[in-house]
């Protein structure tokens, strides 16, 4: 890149190779995006599936040769499976989401580009992120999963067209749904102080606009193919 990039303190940006352990995922794949476009920056990109970032490594780019996939499985957890079929394919099934405990559970929300915004500035201003723990979260999106599930109801009838559930969730037991021994707190608020003071960063999108851009994504990517699931479901059996 020519133009000349400066970290918070006026220091130069120097290209820099950045291992990354789970870049496939989700917040993973948005960074190498954001790393990609707007940085020098050369990628060591480890996880288990390579789908959300392959556009990245095709060749013909002009970071070619600056993002590199292994495949590694460093961790396998089938709960993190089932919490997202609960909430992202039960709305697009037209399903009652489900609620562990009822949604009592307080929890706050954040945008995957704030969060992305993050930990970019993070990696780039090591004098000022080195040897510190950062919260990442934006604690004015604080609801109770209840609270969530119903609005996530209400956006979702908006994006797709279709009517709401008159019934859009239901109670289901943690012994049910995690099975024995679990256990977790009722809230859980990130104290923001460090990171604004060390890095000036601050959450900029509403839980509603994190809703409307997250749900309009999954319906325009997935409700289609879960249709066509489903019905294929329904005629096999």
């Amino acid at each position: 890149m020519a133009v000349r990039r400066t970290d918070l303190d006026g220091g130069e940006i120097l290209p820099m190779t950045i291992c990354m352990i789970g870049a496939g995922g989700f917040i993973g794949s948005h960074l190498c995006e954001k790393l990609m476009h707007e940085t020098d920056h050369t990628v060591l990109a480890i996880d288990v599936y390579s789908d959300k970032i392959q556009h990245l490594l095709e060749p013909g780019h002009p970071w070619s040769g600056r993002i590199e996939f292994h495949r590694i499985n460093i961790k396998h957890d089938s709960r993190l499976e089932g919490l997202i079929k609960m909430a992202d394919l039960g709305l697009l099934r037209g399903e009652p989401l489900k609620l562990v405990d009822g949604g009592q559970s307080q929890r706050t929300f954040l945008y995957i580009k704030d969060a992305i915004e993050a930990v970019h500035l993070m990696i780039e201003n090591p004098s000022r992120a080195n040897g510190h723990i950062f919260n990442v979260g934006n604690p004015n999106n604080e609801v109770t999963v209840k609270q969530l599930a119903e609005m996530m109801t209400e956006v979702y009838s908006k994006v797709s067209g279709q009517p709401p559930l008159e019934e859009p969730t239901v109670d289901i037991s943690s012994q049910e749904f995690y099975g024995e021994g679990y256990d977790d707190s009722d809230k859980r608020i990130p104290d923001m102080t460090i990171i604004k003071e060390r890095l000036g960063w601050d959450p900029k999108t509403s839980l509603w606009d994190l809703l409307d851009y997250t749900l309009t994504y999954q319906h325009k990517t997935y409700s289609q193919a879960v249709k066509q699931a489903m019905s294929t479901s329904i005629a096999s059996s």
